[in-house]
This record gives structure tokens, C-alpha cells and sequence, in this order.
């Protein structure tokens, strides 16, 4: 997996617009540069990207995403989203990202693998929870893994 750390780069845009650097127009325009100019809102969350459900079979409220954008330099944004009766939450792919990837496949494995372990703990919770919820966070998992050995399988066709 090629993994590209953006995270000096970003601290350093960061650090030179201090405190509000999150509302500088100029600091945006340079994460756009950094990612070969990608198109992204005014808060830097890309305008196009793909969106991929993962639903765990039979439970309409069990479920991830990964939605994943393409920059014009080639690099590939990932974020993740996740649901199951109790919770949830998630994010959009955006320049404040701190990691690229070189392809889209590397980009979904990173996000099925962050959906793996959010679903680990889930699974591993150890307050009150649902009696079924530790069995059927595992089935998440499983069916999480299972996609992802299907989709790195139909990679090497």
C-alpha cells in the first residue's frame, strides 16, 4: 500500500495561519495545491466523491461507508461512516486529510480497515449495550473482511 503522509505538510499550513487557521481562505487554497488543486467546498471537503455501503445482511441499521475522492494529482481521499442501532458517526473526504493514497483500491482498504477496528469497538464495549449487539457487531466484521478479501481478490483479474 502506498501511503502518502501529508501530515507535516499540514501542520505547516497550519501553524503559519494560527489559531483560526480552519477559516483561512489562503491556507484552503493551499491544501487545494497540495492535492493538484482539487474542487472542495469552503470548509475543504471535496465536491465529488464515490460512496460505497458495506450493510451487514438482514439489519437495515447496521452498516458502513467509505466514501472516497479523487484529487487531480492522482491521489485518492478516504473517510468512513458508520451505523449501528446505539450509534454512529463519520466524515467526508476532505484536503485536511493527512493521508493520500496513490490508488482507489489502496484508499478502500484503508477505510474497510478503520471500519474494522470501529466495529472491534463496538463489538468490545463494555458499558450497557443490546445483548445482541456484541454478536452482531462480529457479523459486521466478518462481512467487512469478507468484502475486502473480495475486492482485493477481483484486483488481481
Amino acid at each position: 500500500m502506498t501511503v502518502i503522509d501529508l501530515t507535516e505538510k499540514i501542520d505547516d499550513i497550519r501553524d503559519r495561519y494560527g489559531l483560526r487557521y480552519w477559516a483561512s481562505d489562503e491556507a484552503l487554497r493551499q491544501l487545494q495545491a497540495l492535492w493538484g488543486g482539487a474542487d472542495c467546498n469552503d470548509c475543504g471537503v471535496f465536491e465529488r466523491d464515490e460512496t460505497i455501503r458495506i450493510q451487514l445482511d438482514g439489519q437495515k441499521s447496521w452498516y458502513g461507508e467509505l466514501r472516497i475522492a479523487v484529487a487531480p494529482n492522482g491521489w485518492h481521499a478516504v473517510s468512513t461512516s458508520y451505523w449501528y442501532p446505539q450509534g454512529g458517526g463519520g466524515s467526508s473526504p476532505s484536503v485536511w486529510n493527512r493521508t493520500a493514497y496513490t490508488t482507489r483500491d489502496e484508499a478502500a482498504a484503508a477505510g474497510i480497515n478503520k471500519l474494522i477496528a470501529t466495529f472491534e469497538g463496538v463489538r468490545d464495549w463494555k458499558g450497557y449495550a443490546p445483548q445482541n449487539q456484541s454478536a452482531l457487531a462480529q457479523r459486521m466484521i466478518e462481512t467487512l473482511k469478507a468484502y475486502l478479501s473480495h475486492s482485493r481478490q477481483l484486483s488481481l483479474f
